[in-house]
């Protein structure tokens, strides 16, 4: 699983036959302090509607871009979310079915009134769902509409053709699908419908429909009254689950003559108040993190409400905390209030002592890191015995011997992280104001076209065909690095409540990170790699390496902005000139007084009447850096606007212009080691743009 990756395998909102499932809320936990590019791996049947929904809508006001891939099916509800991709792939094999939602249980008596307002609730959720569908593939909302009501299945590439995927990974075949009842989908491929037999005789359409629309089961307890004494069936016990009345079975027989009468009682109060009791159970067993078919016997059995919430309570404290996605568990994570409220405390407390943005006081700012390694392993259900601090700081950095991850480790990365950025931001860099920012997918080299391609458009005299356009000697090629460090916290820096470990330390890393990238920029300029043409980026026959070198005045200056004006898109005799203007003067520390007062002065400072006037005043932008001086200190260089032309590419990995920090349990250290690292890559992408002058 990759580091900004979520996967959404199971049925939607709710689990039918203990299988796999996820909600709304563990989607929202999930996804909860994340950023960059996100992928999302569905592999689901379907469930609740408005908890699709509810997904969809998180998954589209994800501030970066989303990328969903189909692994095994994404059906009814599923395939709703799926449509938040801004990029959705289906793998090989993988499935999409798309259909009208729907409700068989009705609230009340099912009266018409009451099938008129289902009906109407309805035709609000298909409208809603076929915008959605309409959206991604860009038809009106009657054609989606039509596709589903007629429940259109879709392989791969046939939801490329229609439009609600983008790609089609015909590689990588598709995992095995979702636990799920396929067979009353009437359209479901054979294939699924004959897996489905492994769960046993098919349930009734309707039960399925029931349980989708989130009706609970009702006991004869509460639908039908005692017997009074003396009467029919005096003395018998109350029926309970074996004769419960349920919208999956069939409602009981009519009583016989002479039976007690039902008292006056709202039906649909009585269904409110039951519907409320198995929301309210399904809602505490899934918080809990517990198996819900607990949840669900507590409601098939009619146990009252506070009784159901505690054995839920109990069956959570005995069951201990577990990562490991199991039948009738959510596939994602969702924290204990209390818990949640930990991580947050902490995160702030120690992000205000470390003197971070953000932070604030509050009641764990008192507390020393060894005194809040404790808390977090009390927060997190430990009950062991501890021998003394070294072992209690281990156990909660690292969790040894618990089915959980580290809320402590977590933590003090998390701040760390922040810290990294803070130095990153702090770097006194200069490269970003003459040079591109670009994106790159993986570490493979790749070409970038220049301005021989694009120069200038050819004329088309009338009937005559365009031309192609090649990229030939032009295109630079561009490849991606990794660059990065490992530091450590250790026990002893958290019993000594060493602060620098997760503030000044990767601070320092963060600003780092950032001089690597400027040390890779000015390599470019002081190293004068090869073009694509075989030549040095500065060369003769470039036209952009002075003749003669020439210390900084109005007249090296002047010639330098003219060489780059006149430069040609090709070295063709009719080639266009591309007129070129500099935007930025780059210099080394030595050079820097004499540059200002060549671009700042209105006079020419190198005049000897000193009343001469300056044309180059204002030429450009003054850009200095030190580590210009290491190679010549008297060097100096014009380049172009980054905006308007191609100058020097610094390209990230999928656009993260920042660096990362993960941690891991550590093996050569006792504690927990954290690695800073960013993907980058840095190239000239034009000659034309840049002029040289060795100085003097």
């Amino acid at each position: 699983m990759s580091e900004n990756e979520i996967h959404l395998y199971g049925t939607v909102g709710f689990s039918f036959w203990e299988e796999e499932y996820f909600t709304a809320a563990s989607v929202r936990a999930d996804l909860e302090g994340r950023s960059g590019p996100l992928t999302v791996r569905i592999n689901s049947a379907g469930g609740l509607a408005h908890e699709g929904q509810a997904i969809y809508t998180m998954l589209v006001d994800y501030p970066d871009q989303v990328h969903v891939i189909v692994d095994g099916v994404a059906m009814s509800a599923a395939s709703l979310i799926a449509m938040a991709g801004d990029r959705v792939t289906m793998r090989l094999g993988a499935w999409m079915l798309i259909h009208d939602p729907a409700q068989w249980y009705i609230e009340g008596r099912g009266t018409e009134d009451e099938h008129r307002n289902t009906a109407d609730m309805l035709a609000v959720i298909s409208r809603a769902y076929a915008d959605i569908y309409a959206k991604k593939a860009q038809i009106g909302r009657d054609e989606a509409r039509e596709i589903m009501r007629v429940e259109t299945v879709l392989d791969g590439p046939d939801a490329v053709q229609q439009g609600f995927a983008d790609d089609y990974d015909g590689d990588t075949s598709a995992a095995t699908a979702a636990r799920f009842d396929y067979r009353f989908y009437k359209n479901a491929p054979r294939a699924l419908r004959e897996a489905s037999e492994d769960l046993g005789e098919s349930r009734d359409r309707k039960a399925v429909m029931a349980m989708i629309a989130g009706a609970p089961r009702m006991t004869m307890e509460k639908t039908m009254p005692k017997p009074t004494n003396g009467g029919p069936g005096a003395g018998a016990p109350t029926p309970t689950t074996a004769a419960a009345v349920s919208p999956m079975t069939s409602p009981p027989a009519a009583a016989e003559p002479g039976a007690a009468s039902a008292p006056s009682m709202d039906r649909a109060e009585i269904l409110r108040e039951e519907r409320e009791r198995a929301r309210r159970i399904n809602a505490a067993a899934q918080h809990a993190g517990i198996d819900m078919s607990v949840a669900q016997k507590l409601i098939d059995d009619g146990t009252e409400l506070g009784s159901a919430l505690d054995q839920i309570s109990a069956a959570w404290a005995g069951a201990g905390d577990s990562d490991t996605p199991m039948h009738g568990r959510p596939t994602t994570r969702i924290t204990a209030d209390g818990r949640e409220r930990f991580v947050e405390g902490a995160r702030l407390a120690l992000m205000h002592k470390a003197r971070l943005t953000g932070g604030e006081r509050n009641e764990f700012t008192s507390m020393t890191m060894a005194e809040l390694a404790r808390q977090s392993l009390e927060m997190s259900g430990f009950r062991g015995n501890i021998r003394d601090r070294r072992e209690m700081v281990g156990r909660a950095l690292t969790m040894s011997g618990m089915h959980s991850t580290s809320d402590f480790a977590h933590v003090l990365a998390d701040v760390a992280h922040k810290a990294a950025l803070v130095g990153w931001e702090e770097a006194a860099e200069t490269y970003p104001l003459w040079t591109r920012a670009g994106t790159l997918t993986d570490f493979k080299p790749s070409k970038r076209v220049g301005l021989g391609l694009f120069g200038s458009l050819p004329e088309i005299p009338d009937g005559a065909e365009y031309t192609y356009g090649t990229a030939d000697d032009r295109a630079e090629s561009i490849a991606l690095a990794t660059y990065g460090k490992i530091f450590a916290i250790t026990r002893q820096a958290i019993i000594n409540d060493d602060l620098m470990v997760i503030g000044d330390t990767p601070r320092k890393m963060g600003r780092a990170s950032r001089r690597t990238i400027g040390n890779l920029v000015y390599a470019v300029l002081t190293g004068n790699p090869a073009m694509a043409d075989g030549k040095s980026l500065f060369h003769g026959d470039h036209n952009n390496l002075a003749d003669s070198a020439a210390a900084l005045s109005v007249a090296s200056l002047g010639a330098a902005r003219g060489a780059m004006r006149v430069q040609k898109e090709s070295a063709k005799e009719d080639a266009a000139t591309l007129n070129i203007a500099p935007r930025f003067l780059i210099v080394p520390a030595a050079q820097e007084t004499l540059a200002r007062q060549l671009m700042t002065s209105t006079v020419d400072p190198t005049s000897g009447k000193g009343q001469a006037t300056n044309p180059v005043a204002n030429m450009a932008e003054i850009v200095v850096d030190g580590r210009l001086d290491a190679n010549s200190t008297t060097a100096w260089y014009l380049s172009a606007d980054p905006n308007a032309f191609d100058t020097i590419e610094v390209a990230y990995l999928d656009g993260a212009d920042e660096p990362y920090l993960e941690e891991k349990q550590g093996w050569t250290v006792d504690g927990v080691e954290m690695k800073v690292r960013i993907d980058a890559g840095v190239a000239p992408l034009d000659y034309r743009t840049f002029y040289k002058n060795p100085g003097a």
